[in-house]
């Protein structure tokens, strides 16, 4: 499963429609806070994984989460 791929179809299903890159804040597509909580939330059932909120605060783009999620799977 391609964890990048799988971010951005979430980020799609939000209505975003600008350019992505991993270095896409999420700040800059229009997502707040709730947002990016309830698609890391979608997220986590999906990759079965725990994203912690020390860890959600320090995420700020998309490579941000790919990477933390990343860390996850290799650590579970």
């Amino acid at each position: 499963m391609n964890i990048n791929n799988e971010i951005l179809k979430e980020i799609k299903k939000r209505g975003v429609k600008v350019a992505l890159t991993k270095n896409t804040k999420f700040s800059a597509m229009g997502l707040d806070s709730l947002d990016l909580m309830d698609m890391i939330t979608v997220l986590e059932e999906k990759l079965n994984v725990y994203v912690s909120d020390d860890i959600l605060l320090s995420i700020k783009t998309i490579g941000d989460l790919e990477i933390e999620i990343e860390k996850l799977l290799k650590n579970a």
